[in-house]
């Protein structure tokens, strides 16, 4: 890869993680204003009563999800085109299922976006029974959370594993890519078994993690484009 295009790819790598850091805090926030009914994604009457006031910040939290996935593809094509020779076969595999995971965190998205205020709606106006049936239909499947976000845990994992025998990647970025594949982990357990005191532990983790990858990881990745354009050093191109 030449160096002009190891600065695009950095630069796009850097806009990209700076646009995911800033939508997941602002997720993050939304999710602590949410009733514990609402984190559950469990639906339930209580559900529908906390949604009335909940709806306007539900809505802003599924498009900042929406618009966090699709910046973190932009991050994973960035990290897979500065790949190690050594890393190709991981790192292609990784950054595919990544890609899977987002783009299924991207449906969610839309689907939660579509579907949830509909079935609200339908529920303050529906009769007992049909209530009854809405309830046991639920609004949404916690247990996608083990593609949406567990999928994007392994690569954020491997990444990290793979890149802590790099002397060019800053040490505490490796840290925090881990221990933020290891939140994914954790999320997916909390909303697959429903444990709401962890949905929230792993939501204030990531409040103080996510600013600070994300803008590290921006700065590194636009300090390297800056490299590429003024320097024609060895191996700039191969990072992960």
């Amino acid at each position: 890869m030449d160096q002009l295009k190891v600065a695009s790819v950095c630069r796009m790598g850097a806009y990209s993680a700076w646009l995911a850091g800033f939508c997941y805090v602002l997720i993050v926030c939304c999710a602590f204003l949410s009733p514990p009914s609402i984190a559950s994604y469990v639906a339930s009457e209580q559900y529908f009563l906390d949604f009335k006031s909940y709806r306007p910040i539900f809505v802003g939290l599924k498009w900042l999800m929406l618009v966090a996935n699709i910046a973190m593809v932009g991050v994973v094509c960035a990290f897979y085109q500065l790949r190690r020779r050594e890393s190709h076969g991981l790192m292609s595999m990784m950054s595919a299922l990544a890609i899977v995971g987002f783009g299924v965190g991207m449906y969610q998205s839309v689907q939660d976006l579509t579907v949830v205020p509909f079935l609200a709606d339908q529920y303050a106006q529906a009769s007992e029974m049909l209530r009854q049936v809405i309830i046991a239909l639920g609004v949404a499947n916690p247990a996608i959370y083990i593609v949406s976000m567990g999928l994007p845990g392994l690569w954020f994992i491997a990444v990290s594993i793979r890149a802590w025998s790099n002397p060019i990647i800053p040490r505490y970025l490796v840290v925090l890519g881990f221990m933020w594949g290891c939140g994914n982990m954790l999320t997916v357990i909390a909303h697959s078994l429903i444990i709401i005191p962890l949905i929230y532990l792993v939501a204030f983790g990531a409040v103080i993690m996510a600013p600070i990858w994300s803008i590290g990881e921006g700065l590194f990745l636009w300090k390297m484009s800056k490299k590429a354009l003024s320097e024609s050093g060895p191996e700039l191109d191969q990072i992960h």
